[in-house]
């Protein structure tokens, strides 16, 4: 048997014992029970929406809100859906950033990455005080000026959460080939003056995977951070080289060194209509131990239909 695969077998074995021996983190056991046969939720709309030159990229439910980033030939936009009905667009920035990426709703935060996806070369990530989801965005509080060389400034994927007195940001890059973490006191959120500061990067193409589960790191288009059971967990949501939905999960320790160890993975059954591929994102309701995983159409026209893992 080859001596790689036997490494992995053994860190499949310890990482088992250690759930078993310290009970398996209700994260974690809340994924593993997600029903790999999905529910729909249909929702109509009526407003004014560029469908050229882009699609949807991301999807949150916020209590019983539906957010969907999107990206078209002249902006960057959201929706927000509920009872069925999109109820209001957001424009977010025009062209060149008419491309908003994977986003996440976490800790009263919303977060995207909106990026110039012709030159690939700058991107901003967005942040916005989500306290009330029935308000307009209006001002971020937070911009995150990303530019560099072409496909690694840009920012398709992005997440928050709190984690020991800290906003922890991470944003992918072109095919998430690099993460990066920034950091900014949770107290200072609202402070103008202050900034999400750039803490440490790491390459996933040569990166360590002797401890994961599996050796994939795929080409997620929506990765969600989440503060549970004392840990930080990462889910990357994409599609594998088979096409399928894929759900992966990662510990996530921000400190001394940014370090990720996949402890679990899952696929579902493809779908005609919507795909990891385009708008995806995780629902996780903590107080009921509840996870669901979204995913939307390509596109928003005048009849939708999401569905839901749960």
């Amino acid at each position: 048997m080859n001596s790689s695969v036997v490494i992995r077998a053994i860190t499949a074995i310890l990482l088992l014992i250690n759930q078993i021996g310290y009970g398996q983190s209700f994260f974690l056991q809340a994924f593993q029970q997600l029903s790999d046969q999905p529910s729909l939720v249909s929702f109509r709309n009526s407003q004014s929406i560029n469908a050229q030159g882009g699609h949807i990229q991301g999807v949150q439910r916020v209590k019983d809100y539906y957010l969907l980033s999107g990206s078209s030939s002249t902006v960057s936009y959201f929706a927000t859906v509920t009872q069925g009905e999109v109820v209001r667009v957001d424009t977010l920035l025009p062209r060149p950033y008419k491309h908003a990426g994977g986003f996440q709703v976490n800790g009263g935060l919303l977060v995207v990455g909106v990026e110039d996806n012709e030159a690939k070369n700058k991107s901003r990530v967005l942040v916005y005080d989500f306290s009330d989801p029935l308000q307009p965005l209006g001002q971020p509080l937070q911009v995150v000026q990303r530019e560099d060389k072409v496909k690694r400034a840009t920012a398709g994927c992005v997440a928050v959460a709190s984690y020991q007195g800290q906003y922890i940001l991470l944003v992918g890059d072109w095919d998430t080939r690099h993460l990066d973490l920034y950091q900014i006191p949770a107290d200072q959120i609202n402070n103008t003056t202050m900034s999400f500061k750039l803490i440490q990067s790491i390459a996933l193409e040569n990166y360590s995977r002797a401890e994961w589960v599996d050796e994939n790191w795929w080409p997620y288009q929506n990765i969600n951070l989440f503060h549970s059971d004392d840990k930080l967990y990462l889910v990357g949501l994409g599609i594998n080289n088979q096409e399928e939905n894929v759900a992966d999960v990662y510990t996530l320790t921000p400190e001394p060194e940014l370090h990720l160890v996949k402890v679990a993975s899952r696929t579902f059954p493809r779908q005609s209509a919507t795909s990891f591929l385009w708008g995806a994102g995780v629902d996780w309701q903590p107080e009921k131990e509840r996870m669901r995983i979204l995913a939307t159409p390509y596109t928003i026209s005048k009849e939708n239909a999401m569905i839901i893992y749960e």
